[in-house]
């Protein structure tokens, strides 16, 4: 799998050079008994510029480099006057960093599966066929894909992709309270809002179950997908929401999800949606307790006497973006309900949420044991 240079230009990818050196490796030269595939190297003199890494699932990922190498490409010259040149092949070139637009295709089960498209540089994502809802596919539907993409972009869409892959990068700031707008694909948006800033929450000496990985936020994803960039926050307190959930702060922070505005949440916590967590404690310092945590809500009481339910509930788990995509939010907004958020078959974290309504008796339960 490889692409055409007419291909990367709607992709907003950086072309190969005619002039460019194109060179194979194993994809792992430290074992070559354990390659499933090749690495496709370009080289501009002694410079490295691009790199195609593929493999025999048909999985592959295309990144962008400015790697100086010396000693006839043998080897990655060093950075700094106290760095040491490292010897050219798949494992070091993954040590250094790409810049950039990159494009990976990712096999499911060395069958099917699906790609994104994003910024190395500005760290944000272009595009994410998952996320977009666009169904599993195996490397002829990916390049049928690319077709459809390609007939189906105007001279707006080639204007946006080139603004997105020249961008320089953006530190953002975030609060609680904050709606913001993002992409689903190229033409619908989604929105959503920020319940929680659990870093700035621990800082001013909040109490909280501090178990989860990265800079968490909490955040809703209201029941709207549309084609309008400008929904009103008004509009927006007017829909439901997509059960709440946990994830890092990346997209804030590097400007991929947008501020649009902010307006006070709720004073009462009952009545804010927060994810709820509950368990033994991992600490191995102070093991022998039961913790609950309902977003600024945090309860802990003794194992001894207590009941621990053998359910995982912990409910950590965490990602760079929210764990819905477009098909899921058109169902719920057709079912005026969350049910088909619940009912997802495929192990998501919902999986061991007690809000889920199929553990409606357990969180009693808890509720009860916790005082809450």
């Amino acid at each position: 799998m490889e692409l055409t240079n007419e291909q990367r230009r709607y992709l907003g990818l950086e072309a190969v050079e005619p002039e460019w050196e194109r060179v194979e490796i194993p994809n792992n030269c430290l074992k070559p008994e354990l390659s499933t595939g090749k690495d496709i190297l370009f080289f501009d003199g002694d410079i490295l510029r691009k790199v195609i890494w593929l493999n025999d699932k048909g999985s592959f990922l295309e990144n962008s480099y400015h790697l100086r190498t010396q000693d006839d490409r043998t080897m990655i010259a060093p950075v700094t006057a106290r760095g040491k040149p490292k010897r050219l092949n798949g494992v070091n070139i993954q040590r250094c960093t790409p810049y950039g637009m990159y494009i990976r295709f990712s096999g499911e089960y060395g069958v099917r599966g699906s790609f994104s498209l994003g910024n190395y540089t500005t760290q944000q994502t272009c595009f994410s066929s998952a996320f977009a809802g666009v169904p599993f596919m195996d490397v002829q539907g990916f390049q049928d894909y690319l077709d459809r993409w390609i007939k189906d972009t105007n001279e707006g869409d080639l204007a946006a992709i080139w603004a997105f892959a020249n961008a320089k990068r953006r530190h953002c700031k975030y609060r609680e309270g904050d709606f913001f707008r993002f992409r689903y694909d190229r033409r619908h948006y989604g929105y959503g809002r920020i319940l929680m800033d659990v870093r700035k929450f621990i800082k001013t000496g909040g109490e909280f179950w501090n178990i989860l990985m990265g800079k968490p936020v909490c955040i809703s994803i209201y029941h709207i997908v549309t084609e309008n960039p400008d929904v009103c926050m008004g509009e927006l307190q007017k829909l439901d929401s997509c059960p709440s959930e946990y994830i890092m702060d990346n997209k804030f922070y590097y400007g991929e999800y947008e501020i649009i505005g902010n307006a006070p949440l709720p004073d009462d916590p009952e009545e804010i949606d927060y994810p709820v967590m509950y368990g033994r404690s991992i600490s191995r310092l102070d093991p022998d307790k039961i913790c609950y945590c309902r977003g600024k809500v945090y309860r802990e009481i003794p194992t001894e006497g207590n009941e621990l339910l053998q359910r995982d509930f912990m409910n950590h788990g965490i990602s760079f973006m929210p764990c819905i995509d477009r098909n899921l939010v058109e169902e719920c907004i057709q079912a005026c309900s969350n049910e088909p958020y619940w009912a997802r078959k495929q192990k998501y974290i919902h999986t061991n949420d007690l809000r889920n309504p199929a553990f409606e008796k357990e969180l009693e339960y808890v509720r009860r044991q916790m005082g809450v």
